[in-house]
């Protein structure tokens, strides 16, 4: 069992994925975490850069009310799913398996923010790309779900892919509007 342990941000993919929120303890003292102060955002990856699990980067624009902070917190694979084997939903195709990226959204514009525009996906040593899957609870947590976030309101949860058995993954992607960031599924090195 493949477990990359991370804790990473992610985009605003929800769109396809289905719900889970909770509280995060440690989004306290770490100017990186979720929910930091606005004074942390220069510290956070931007536009175009790689991040590491635990980074947290900022998408949108402050001129338009709409900015969104992401997080990506943990990374598993393989991802198992809890329902029964009898749902489509709960098991990958012959020769694939599903790997889960936890992620964390809060809302830190001044508008409410929904969920269109957004995608993600991870991408093998190859380069290439596979989206999520739709899926239930894993063994790890509930899928990440959400449709608009008031100013201010935090969801997280997981997002699931379904990759090739043999496949190599080692970065997970978000791009919302005009803003894109890589986040390298493993720790960083010391920095």
């Amino acid at each position: 069992m493949r477990h990359l342990a991370s804790a990473l941000l992610l985009s605003v993919l929800a769109m396809a994925a289905t719900g889970c929120q909770g509280s995060d303890a440690s989004a306290g003292t770490d100017p990186r975490a979720v929910g930091a102060p606005a004074a942390a955002v220069d510290e956070k990856p931007r536009s175009g850069e790689t991040a590491w699990i635990g980074d947290t980067a900022d998408f949108g624009g402050r001129a338009f009310g709409r900015r969104l902070r992401i997080s990506v917190r943990s990374a598993v694979d393989p991802a198992i799913a809890i329902r029964p084997a009898t749902s489509s939903r709960s098991v990958p195709a012959a020769g694939k398996r599903r790997i889960g990226v936890e992620v964390a959204l809060v809302n830190v514009g001044g508008k409410p923010h929904d969920a269109s525009g957004g995608k993600a996906w991870v991408s093998d040593g190859k380069g290439n790309r596979h989206p999520a899957v739709e899926s239930g609870a894993i063994t790890t947590g509930l899928p990440l779900k959400w449709n608009t976030l008031a100013v201010g309101e935090q969801v997280q949860g997981w997002l699931v892919f379904e990759v090739p058995e043999s496949a190599d993954i080692v970065k997970f992607h978000c791009t919302l509007g005009n803003s894109s960031v890589t986040w390298q599924l493993k720790h960083p090195p010391s920095r």
